[in-house]
């Protein structure tokens, strides 16, 4: 397909072996609550019958749950290598594809987009398991260097009941975005009670990349539907 959803927000994530590279791009957008479901009944009706131009990727629909003033209500991830993903823009598109286009640009609203990479990823793989994700979107000055840390550190301390991913994120210069720091939980009691100060040698790592790291925006993001 030459053109994915308009309004689409696209993060590639991957195994914790990362020998298979993953890409991704993106776009964001907002619905109003009214409209929520029937979005949400739109890419459940297409997807239902996965495209064959979108074979070996995973598509996932997420909602932001607290959404303020500056930050999307919805987001959809597209998931796969840098061929499948490629194979995907570049075939043609079907009178379904435009139909389905036509129909979300009644209820959404575009808000940004942009490309990037999946790094690490340390726990297991499959994030429909964990469907609850705590999105931190940085500004890093070496990422080299944050990710030498940043998997010294959650290879050795990550909790079976969380995941944590970090990643390259290109967002065309928006507020100076250069990575994304995501962790997953299971369900919001996970979220809630889960204390990675309590961590042993997590103040030290926290302090060891206070000086190349500035944390732009957060946000709570919850699982709609994977296809």
């Amino acid at each position: 397909m030459k053109k994915l959803f308009l309004f689409v927000i696209i993060l590639i994530t991957s195994a914790t072996n990362l020998k298979a590279q993953t890409i991704f791009t993106y776009y964001a957008f907002n619905v109003e609550p009214k409209d929520a479901n029937t979005v949400l009944n739109l890419y459940k009706e297409y997807f239902s019958n996965k495209p064959s131009a979108l074979n070996g990727i995973t598509v996932s629909l997420y909602q932001n749950h607290f959404a303020g003033k500056d930050v999307p209500t919805h987001e959809i991830v597209f998931t796969g290598t840098p061929e499948n993903l490629g194979a995907a823009y570049d075939s043609k598109s079907t009178d379904a594809w435009s139909l389905l286009q036509s129909e979300l640009s009644k209820y959404t609203t575009e808000v940004n987009a942009g490309m990037g990479e999946s790094l690490s990823v340390f726990g297991d793989a499959n994030s429909e398991k964990y469907p609850i994700q705590d999105v931190y979107l940085i500004s890093i000055k070496d990422k080299n260097l944050f990710k030498a840390k940043f998997d010294a550190f959650w290879s050795k301390n990550n909790s079976k009941d969380a995941r944590m991913s970090f990643g390259s994120l290109n967002t065309n210069g928006a507020d100076g975005v250069t990575n994304y720091v995501v962790r997953s939980y299971k369900n919001f009691t996970d979220e809630f009670t889960d204390d990675a100060s309590s961590l042993n040698g997590y103040s030290e790592y926290m302090n060891s990349v206070k000086d190349i790291r500035t944390v732009i925006t957060t946000r709570t993001r919850i699982l709609l539907g994977k296809w």
